[in-house]
């Protein structure tokens, strides 16, 4: 007997999979939601950090029919591609935090992730010697869905028969949790150092591609870096000719008040992946910015062999650069990245002092985005392990009956609404949480 629901949703028991588990959404409006009762929501997520632009903005739609009536498909390959895609490139090329970028076009950030990876072997896979095939990432980092981008992600691993061999993982920069007693922001540092240092010597430097980073991983519970982590980072692997990789998917085009998360945090890396906001999810597109040290070896190995054996359908869909290129103008002629660094500001204003309740551990902010941390004080004001994934995950579920969207996210509640939003939104976005928490007792 075939199910009465047989979508299978993601990031939920699989048993949830039912109508009565899973919410409907029929339509959606600036920064606002509506299910199939008509029942409101604020979308204070921006549906997994994607929807910059909100819900139904028609001058983004416009531009999309237009390009459908235009050229609504090619193949970007063999010796044919669409006057949307190269614009687009050029456009990335000039804003991109990477020097001289090539740009080369996929779907999804997982997707972007993969194709870096691959391309990075393309380089590096020489007459029939495999060298620089390994890979370093974060624990608790979210770099995707796909093999080798799951692979890179920090988690989930067991599960699923990963991570692929060749990955390796190093301790997330997140002070405020992974600091040893006594320790310094200055000593932590040099530990995650050290801790990667070491791993490099014991994989050997020549074996190593590259380490893939997040400028601020929304995954681990936005933990922003130390001030020199980067710098420090970047100085080691450079020592060992190591490529460092900005994944930008999720903090790029204005999440943190700049164009890219790495511009906030000091971050300099050699190639830079992105996606989620450059078309605000009107249509599938991520991108990668690829260095000029990749490039190279990847002309010469291309002139050796006279080939390039990589394209990807949906790859620089002519449609999906139109919807990028929209959305890149209307952040920059309506001043969003400026907005959103203001009522960043105005949601750290609101939401700060929730770090005295007794019931919080942490309130975390960065650009347009908070997390409120449910890591429970004990009596000596210490920071407890008592259930705070369940007590997050429980308020969480309590504020979407409230109509507000957030996500949990290891016992942080995350908040980042897009890039659109008022400041009276943000009070009522503050004010539901505020009232939700109020409700708490010890």
């Amino acid at each position: 007997m075939v199910s009465d629901f047989p979508l299978i949703v993601g990031f939920q028991p699989l048993s949830d999979n039912n109508r009565n588990r899973v919410k409907t959404i029929k339509r959606g409006k600036g920064i606002y939601l509506y299910d199939a009762s008509g029942k409101e929501y604020i979308e204070a997520t921006s549906s997994f950090w994607v929807a910059a632009l909100g819900f139904q903005n028609e001058e983004l739609i416009s531009s999309i029919e237009r390009q459908y009536r235009k050229l609504p498909f090619l193949v970007s390959g063999m010796h044919r591609t669409s006057d949307t895609s190269i614009a687009l490139s050029e456009k990335l090329a000039t804003i991109s935090a990477i020097k001289n970028p090539a740009i080369l076009f996929a779907a999804t950030g997982s997707e972007a992730n993969d194709f870096l990876i691959k391309v990075m072997k393309y380089g590096a896979f020489d007459e029939g010697q495999a060298v620089r095939m390994k890979f370093i990432s974060r624990k608790q980092s979210y770099h995707g869905g796909t093999l080798a981008s799951a692979s890179l992600t920090g988690g989930h691993h067991s599960d699923f028969g990963l991570p692929l061999p060749g990955f390796f993982h190093v301790s997330q920069p997140d002070f405020h949790g992974g600091r040893l007693p006594g320790e310094t922001e200055e000593e932590f540092c040099k530990r995650l150092i050290l801790e990667v240092e070491n791993l490099i010597v014991k994989e050997g430097k020549e074996s190593i591609a590259a380490f893939f980073a997040e400028p601020v991983s929304f995954s681990a519970g936005l933990h922003v870096p130390p001030k020199n982590y980067f710098k420090c980072l970047k100085k080691l692997l450079d020592q060992h000719e190591i490529d460092l990789v900005a994944d930008e998917v999720v903090t790029g085009f204005g999440r943190t008040g700049r164009m890219w998360g790495s511009e906030s945090v000091d971050f300099s890396s050699d190639h830079a992946t992105m996606g989620k906001g450059i078309t605000s999810g009107y249509f599938p597109l991520s991108a990668i910015a690829i260095g000029e040290s990749l490039q190279e070896r990847m002309k010469e190995k291309s002139r050796r062999i006279n080939s390039f054996a990589h394209a990807a359908t949906y790859a620089a869909h002519p449609v999906g650069a139109a919807a990028a290129l929209k959305t890149l103008e209307i952040i920059e002629r309506e001043k969003l990245l400026e907005h959103a660094a203001t009522i960043g500001k105005l949601l750290e204003k609101e939401l700060r002092p929730l770090g005295e309740h007794p019931l919080i551990g942490d309130v975390r902010f960065h650009g347009l985005a908070a997390a409120v941390d449910f890591r429970i004080r004990d009596e000596n004001d210490e920071l407890s392990t008592e259930d705070p994934i369940g007590l997050c995950n429980r308020i969480n579920s309590e504020l979407i009956e409230d109509g507000l969207i957030t996500r949990p996210v290891n016992g942080s509640l995350l908040i980042a609404p897009p890039l659109i939003t008022t400041s009276d939104q943000i009070l009522e976005i503050s004010e539901k949480i505020k009232s939700r928490l109020g409700k708490l007792t010890v």
